[in-house]
């Protein structure tokens, strides 16, 4: 098959989370399974200082957006045996952050991401690349097809690709006035409920919904809870109206990079037959957190997005608990200025016990993993997580409220006799304290504690079984000859 993968954001080139660690890893499993696969993403600022060359090819693409025209410049990369197309025009991605400022986002992001789809499809046609599958992801890509139809002049291209179309977070929808319609250029019955009209908005999200030929979500339990009034944040019904072509396969993560035996990011390497590196990873931490710690302290660290459905209000509920016992917590992340003012005041509440950095730094979120010996995912939404799966990987133990795919892939001590996590079910400050108690007592035994880190770290988190789930479901999609 011929494959076209679309993303707002790839690891390593720019990234702000779970999209971009999937944009990177299952367009390579999928390479390697015999497929060609090509990527394409919008070229930020972040990927021209970047420190891998880019290759700037003689391609102009221009394409409409509203009265305007705009032009953009390609650069390309090829690793892995998959190229991936760069969309550069500097007035729209050229900017400190991919779609906000701190404290709003930025004013034209409808602009900017019809532009990067148009000329996605222009530059697809340009090659004559002829993919027979064309997999979009969350609200940056939701219009592809409707601009697959009808070209990005609105004269009827006509669609010759199958497009599946992943849901990555339905919290975020791309929700814009209805009065930036005119910048799609599309026909105006293009427009309607049963399209992307949200209550008189552009939906974009919506849109990749009922334009798909399929949709997927990245867990089994995400793809039900999406159904739901509190789950589906509006967009239950039109799910509900798709379920047939709605599917949730749970995500993996890249074995290679997140492998605590070559890891060249931590102190010292060690593996499941060997796990003497990693109190040396805890050394290191420790030093580069400035933590100040007992012999039997235990680290607890949350690397995550520090936003409002993260669950660090429940972590700011238990706080002052938390830290009566002998255990110190790490922080590493940025997102919503009060929570980055209120892990500043912890820090300095705290110093020694709790370290804090406000930035998403790769190679210290390794150090964390390895370092750690607890990972808390108390997330109220979490359609998948991928820190729960390095944390397995690592021997870290995962703590998680049991939502969407954390509930899938994590074993709570009362559901296996070879546990891989503690899950705690109530979102309420009292049970996550509870699930931490629990976890706590756990790691403070040493036979159980060794037993449960090899549980954790034979545990399969790769992306084969998805990838297998990902092929299966483009050959459905694909005519038969």
């Amino acid at each position: 098959m011929k494959l076209a993968y679309i993303s707002s954001e790839i690891t390593p080139y720019a990234s702000t989370g779970g999209l971009a660690e999937v944009a990177a890893s299952l367009p390579m499993v999928l390479k390697a399974a015999g497929h060609e696969v090509v990527r394409f993403m919008p070229c930020y600022r972040r990927v021209l200082e970047g420190p891998r060359p880019l290759e700037a090819l003689d391609i102009k693409i221009s394409v409409p957006v509203g009265m305007r025209t705009f032009t953009a410049d390609i650069m390309r990369i090829e690793e892995g045996g998959v190229p991936t197309y760069f969309i550069r025009r500097d007035e729209f991605f050229d900017r400190s952050r991919l779609y906000n400022l701190p404290d709003r986002d930025y004013e034209d992001n409808f602009e900017r991401f019809v532009f990067f789809q148009k000329a996605v499809i222009a530059l697809i046609d340009r090659l004559e690349l002829n993919p027979d599958i064309i997999h979009c992801n969350d609200w940056q890509t939701g219009l592809m097809p409707y601009f697959l139809e009808y070209g990005v002049q609105g004269r009827r291209r006509g669609r010759r690709e199958r497009v599946v179309f992943t849901l990555h977070n339905v919290a975020y929808q791309g929700l814009f006035p209805d009065s930036d319609f005119a910048l799609t250029n599309l026909p105006f019955s293009a427009f309607s409920v049963d399209t992307f009209e949200y209550y008189g908005k552009i939906g974009c999200l919506k849109a990749g919904i009922t334009g798909a030929d399929a949709v997927t979500t990245v867990s089994p339990t995400y793809a039900r809870e999406i159904l739901t009034e509190e789950g589906g944040f509006g967009l239950d019904g039109v799910l509900r109206g798709v379920q047939d072509r709605l599917v949730g396969i749970l995500n993996g993560i890249d074995t290679e990079m997140w492998d605590p035996a070559t890891d060249p990011d931590i102190a010292a390497n060690y593996d499941i037959h060997n796990l003497a590196g990693k109190i040396l990873c805890r050394d290191r931490l420790v030093a580069r957190m400035n933590l100040q710690l007992g012999k039997n302290t235990l680290i607890l660290a949350m690397v995550s997005r520090l936003v409002d459905l993260k669950g660090i209000d429940l972590l700011s509920d238990i706080i002052f608990d938390l830290l009566k016992r002998d255990i110190a917590l790490v922080i590493l992340g940025s997102g919503q200025q009060k929570y980055e003012n209120l892990a500043r005041q912890w820090a300095e509440q705290w110093p020694g016990r709790v370290g804090v950095r406000l930035e998403y730094n790769a190679p210290l979120a390794h150090e964390i993993q390895a370092g750690a010996d607890m990972l808390l995912l108390p997330s109220k939404s979490e359609p998948c997580g991928l820190t729960q799966f390095c944390g397995q990987r690592y021997g870290t133990l995962p703590v998680v409220h049991a939502v969407g795919g954390l509930r899938d892939s994590i074993l709570d001590p009362a559901e296996s006799s070879t546990p891989t996590g503690i899950k705690f079910f109530a979102y309420s400050a009292s049970e996550f304290l509870s699930a931490i108690d629990r976890g706590v007592q756990l790691l403070q035994s040493p036979s159980i504690r060794m037993e449960m880190v090899r549980g954790m770290m034979s545990t399969d988190v790769s992306w084969r079984k998805a990838a297998t789930q990902y092929e299966q479901l483009y050959e459905r999609l694909l005519p038969t000859l």
